[in-house]
């Protein structure tokens, strides 16, 4: 089966290689491997370039939705296939996501990633798995029913659908929901990349910001609604502060089987540090919209 995949890059010097390496050591070769970079200046490009792919170049400034339908109209192949910086593909990944499009009614298929440290199969800091399940869909978590899939495992028959070029985040829901309405979409658990988890509270926070002001610029109502629990939380603490203290415990609760002991400790703070950044990142949203 000819297949290309897509890949979109800014500033990605510290993950592109394990991405590209991974891609070139699939048990099915992909025909082609577009990268569309949107300005880079810390040496992605140069990284790029060492392979024998496709290379991309837009503006600086161009959002990620355009970067991908910049990489989708350029494919030469019927079928692409779509993974993100940050990720490391699996040996099968390829050969297990494109396996379906056998069946002619099929659209697009959802493939599945799980939260990685960087070089490593499986997260082992506390700080990064206590991260995790506030990101990512975990496996307890997945249910093929309901699934929506990210752009970092992810193919579909090329024209079928395109990514909306008005958003920067929450662009790969909206595109799956379009996915979906065009047609079959099959899910593979077994189609997985290991997508690296944040290091820093800044990233972490930085991360739900964009996340929170996606969803809000997106109009993605299921993410909408967990908006709005957030703020009709903050305003029951305010009118009965200690309901707060008991609020700090809850993350340990509810997120602590996905973490080891020492995670526990970061989990409360976690959880607050993502409600403020889901309380400005929204806020910056519906301002941003008014002025």
């Amino acid at each position: 089966m000819k297949v290309s995949v897509v890949v979109t890059v800014l500033n990605e010097a510290g993950t592109i290689k394990p991405l590209l390496d991974s891609l070139l050591e699939q048990s099915l070769s992909p025909r082609e491997i577009i990268v569309v970079d949107a300005g880079s200046t810390d040496g992605t490009v140069n990284i790029i370039k060492h392979y024998s792919i496709t290379f991309r170049d837009r503006d600086r400034g161009t959002n990620r939705s355009k970067a991908r339908n910049t990489g989708i109209k350029a494919a030469k192949n019927e079928i692409i296939a779509i993974t993100d910086a940050g990720c490391v593909a699996d040996k099968h990944w390829l050969e297990r996501l494109v396996k379906p499009f056998k069946d002619k009614q099929v659209i697009s298929v959802a493939g599945y990633y799980r939260p990685a440290c960087a070089g490593r199969p499986v997260i082992k800091t506390p700080f990064q798995q206590a991260i995790a399940p506030f990101v990512a869909v975990m496996p307890d978590k997945f249910d093929p029913k309901t699934y929506l899939p990210s752009s970092r495992s992810l193919a579909f028959r090329k024209g079928v659908a395109w990514y909306p070029e008005n958003l920067n985040y929450c662009e790969d829901l909206i595109f799956a929901q379009r996915l979906k309405a065009a047609g079959k979409m099959a899910v593979v658990a077994g189609a997985k990349v290991r997508w690296q988890m944040q290091t820093t509270w800044a990233g972490f926070f930085n991360q739900i910001y964009h996340y929170a002001q996606g969803d809000v610029r997106a109009r993605y109502w299921p993410h909408l609604l967990k908006i709005a629990t957030v703020w009709l939380r903050y305003v029951l603490f305010l009118t009965w502060p200690p309901l707060f203290l008991v609020y700090l415990f809850w993350p340990v609760i509810k997120l602590g089987h996905y973490t080891s002991t020492p995670g526990w400790k970061y989990l409360p703070l976690l959880q607050v540090t993502a409600d403020l950044a889901v309380l400005t990142g929204s806020l910056s949203a519906i301002i941003s919209k008014r002025i």
